[in-house]
């Protein structure tokens, strides 16, 4: 079965249910299967009559949108080459990608990306198609075509040979994807219909999809990643589709589509992690300790949880629609933290990992035994292991024909019949962790061994972080650069006045003392050699359009250290630098300036305030909680015995305050108040007490809700899967019943024939009959007439003597 086919069996389930959204003119449109399919076909004729032959490369250099889809599976259907290419790639990298995969025919979106093409035209290319063809200019020669006028010349009568997606063999070549390029030349890696439809089916029974189910798609279908599991594995599931108009119209498009699946990469999931991170740091410290207890704990349950379900989860949920069941994140390292506050949310997030070469996914967290902190098992029919060294080896049905036209780099890759996905691995209970990319772990001077990527993540945690890198291959210890989020840089800025642009921010020694104590936080739990003794400070974010990032959001490690080889240096040789743990592991935090915010926004007294022990026991919270409450309301009562004596104060003004007696009886008046007004807070805190001592009950209540929940979720799963199975059985039923049909009018035609045959020989067999009757009758008239000759003649020869 091809990937065209997979899709057809999608449109003959359920031919008008909304397959694709995008928005137009401010509305949202919709496109049924039905419609979506009949545009695929027609497009696949019309440029078939453009020249398009079966194994011809063809590219496609467009934004995500329905025309991406529709020609994407024309070209399959045709037999053709899909050749991905970003969108955000500069026109050099595009023009070695369509040269390297010898393009023949371009899918474009609109005038800029056409502009990519133009100077030089590609020597091997012949014809663009346009996707947006009213951004083009009007001239009387050229050679594109409006992506419309295809998809017209394909329909009748102008074609009346339809294409065949049926044709196309399994084994087929079906596309060919560009790596991203970390450090180096991109290769193209080779992926056949086989290779990506294993890959589809094998995700969907880690984790299923239904035709209820919404996907909002925000990343590039370029990226192997979203295009197997956003566009192939939804469509085939019988899902719907919507495209997101943009990075920046994101937020908004969540809340108008309310998605049920979100697929996405881990840098949106920080994103969203770090502005909550800001939201806490304005909530007042004690208030903010209890809830960030909260927010890393596990339970959920109790008034604290309550509480931080109704300010932190509910937002979230809302924001990102509403209607989010799962998050499957991938093309990059998740951290473990932010994984488990989101399903402490009631948004799983299923970590999963692959690579291009993979088609892509290796290994994904099931449903319903989702691992934080790993990235899954792997998919059914996938091999692993791990070499002497810990790299992850991979064989199977989804790995790579191989690169095109790198034979070398093929046999490389692909050493004993494994592909060598070049990570470091660890197999845990059958789970996999990678712990690494093998050539980005750093060999200290000493001999230790780094793996700079968790160090990394827990640094782009901080919400005034967006990348980290760290350095110190062949050094005596690590080091890191760090590239702002500039957002969250220009607040902390304008807070502290400061003039300029981020240039002048990040050399202020209020800003270097922020960001030293984020990343002293950050690393403290790591061990003391793989802490960053000291930092640089960048005056830029990392991005696609400056060459620091990959257009899947990955650090171009190769990159980084040739464009800031000289801050490196300096940083080693301690003329400009921050400071982290220069003397060691154990040196004491350095205090921010006062009235700068702390990591979390606190004040500097804040800041360097020492925080409960993570390890204390619930037993020892509990102990601890009267005594606070007690103490909170005798704070209550000081602040307003105070507050009344200065409004005394205020009241009477300087010349009054000889009249000592009369000042202090009306502050026992307002004591007396006070006094009052504590006695209901004690009743209150007395209250929440009762109510907290009834939780224990509550949450055993709650957990056999919770386990009922569970098993009738596994009630529903398990149905579910029958279902699958009886539709599968349906499927392969009536492809019998179709056969068993074509086969009995075989049958009965030929019947008919042998009906006629043995009517017209009956007819024959009568006709003999006839023939012989008279026959045997005319035989008999002359054996009489015979009999009377013979006797006649024995008269004769009488007669004569």
């Amino acid at each position: 079965m091809n990937l065209v086919q997979l899709l057809e069996q999608a449109v003959l389930r359920d031919p008008h249910h909304p397959c694709l959204m995008h928005k137009q003119d401010g509305q949202w449109q919709t496109l049924t299967y039905q419609a979506f399919w009949e545009n695929v076909l027609h497009f696949a004729a019309g440029i078939r009559k453009c020249g398009v032959r079966p194994g011809d490369k063809v590219a496609i250099l467009a934004a995500n949108r329905p025309e991406w889809a529709i020609a994407d599976y024309a070209l399959l259907a045709l037999g053709a080459v899909v050749v991905p290419v970003y969108p955000t790639l500069p026109r050099d990298q595009v023009l070695f990608i369509l040269d390297n995969a010898e393009v023949s025919h371009i899918v474009v979106e609109d005038a800029a990306q056409y502009e990519k093409i133009m100077q030089p035209w590609p020597p091997n290319l012949r014809l663009a198609v346009v996707m947006r063809d009213q951004t083009m200019p009007r001239t009387p020669q050229r050679r594109w075509l409006p992506f419309w006028d295809v998809v017209r010349l394909g329909q009748p009568p102008f074609t009346t040979d339809p294409v065949d997606p049926a044709a196309i063999p399994d084994d087929h070549l079906a596309t060919i994807v560009h790596t991203s390029g970390t450090s180096g030349r991109p290769k193209g890696v080779m992926l056949s219909h086989r290779n990506i439809v294993h890959n589809v089916q094998a995700s969907l029974q880690l984790l299923p999809v239904d035709p209820a189910d919404i996907s909002l798609s925000y990343l590039p279908l370029s990226h192997i990643f979203e295009r197997t599991v956003g566009q192939f594995a939804a469509l085939s599931s019988g899902a719907t589709v919507a495209y997101a108009e943009s990075i920046d119209a994101l937020r908004d498009n969540l809340l108008e589509v309310r998605p049920t699946i979100l697929v996405t990469v881990p840098r949106l999931l920080e994103k969203v992690y770090a502005g909550i991170q800001q939201q806490l740091a304005r909530v007042p410290k004690p208030v903010r300790r209890r809830l960030e207890a909260s927010l890393s704990g596990d339970k959920t349950t109790g008034l604290t949880y309550r509480l931080v379900n109704r300010l932190v989860y509910d937002k979230l949920r809302a924001g990102l629609g509403g209607r989010v069941r799962v998050i499957v994140s991938g093309g990059a390292a998740l951290s473990p933290e932010i994984a488990r506050f989101y399903t402490r949310a009631g948004i799983p997030v299923h970590e999963g990992y692959g690579m291009t070469e993979a088609a892509p996914v290796i290994a994904a967290n099931p449903a319903g035994a989702n691992r934080p902190g790993t990235v899954g098992v792997p998919l059914p029919g996938v091999q692993v292991r791990l070499a002497e060294d810990g790299e992850l080896l991979v064989r199977g049905p989804n790995v790579m024909m191989g690169y095109y036209r790198a034979p070398d780099e093929t046999e490389e890759a692909m050493r004993g019949g494994w592909l060598h996905t070049g990570d470091i691995a660890v197999m845990e209970d059958g789970y996999l962790r990678i712990v690494d990319r093998k050539k980005n772990i750093l060999v200290l001077a000493t001999g230790k061994n780094v793996a700079p990527g968790p160090v990394e993540t827990a640094i782009a945690l901080s919400p005034y972080v967006s990348s980290a890198v760290l350095i110190g291959d062949g050094r005596k210890y690590v080091t890191c650069l760090v590239s702002p989020d500039l957002h969250a840089l220009g607040t902390l800025a304008e807070k502290l006045g400061l003039k300029g642009g981020p240039a002048e921010w990040v050399r202020h020694p209020a800003v270097h003392r922020l960001y030293a104590e984020e990343i002293r936080r950050a690393v403290e739990g790591f061990a003391p050699f793989e802490q960053p003794k000291r930092a640089v400070l960048l005056p830029e974010e990392f991005s696609i359009e400056g060459g620091q990032l990959t257009p899947t959001l990955k650090v171009r490690n190769q990159i980084i250290m040739r464009r800031y080889g000289a801050e490196i240096e300096g940083m080693y040789a301690g003329t400009d630098y921050l400071s982290i743990f220069e003397d060691g592991a154990d040196d004491p935090p350095v205090p921010p300036a006062p009235g700068l915010p702390g990591p979390t926004g606190a004040s500097s007294a804040d800041s360097v305030a020492p925080r409960a022990a993570p390890s204390e026991s619930p037993a020892a919270q509990a102990r601890r909680f009267p005594r606070r409450r007690w103490a909170v309301a005798g704070g209550i009562g000081l602040c307003l015995l105070t507050a009344g004596a200065a409004a005394v104060a205020a009241v009477r003004g300087p010349a009054r305050l000889w009249n000592l007696p009369a000042l202090v009886r009306q502050m026992a008046g307002t004591n007396e108040d006070i006094n009052g007004a504590n006695g209901q807070i004690v009743r209150h805190l007395q209250d929440i007490d009762a109510l907290a001592a009834r939780a224990p009950q509550m949450a055993g209540q709650l957990n056999q809700v919770n386990q009922s929940i569970a098993r009738d979720r596994n009630t529903l799963a398990r149905l579910d899967d029958l279902s699958r199975q009886e539709v599968a059985l349906s499927q392969q039923f009536l492809t019998l019943a179709q056969s068993m049909k074509t086969d009995l009018q075989a049958i009965s035609a030929s019947s008919q024939t042998q009906k006629s045959a043995l009517a017209a020989m009956g007819g024959t067999a009568g006709q003999v009959v006839s023939d012989a009757g008279h026959l045997a009758s005319v035989n008999q008239e002359m054996a009489q007439k015979l009999g009377e000759a013979g006797r006649r003649t024995h008269a004769v020869n009488q007669a004569i003597p």
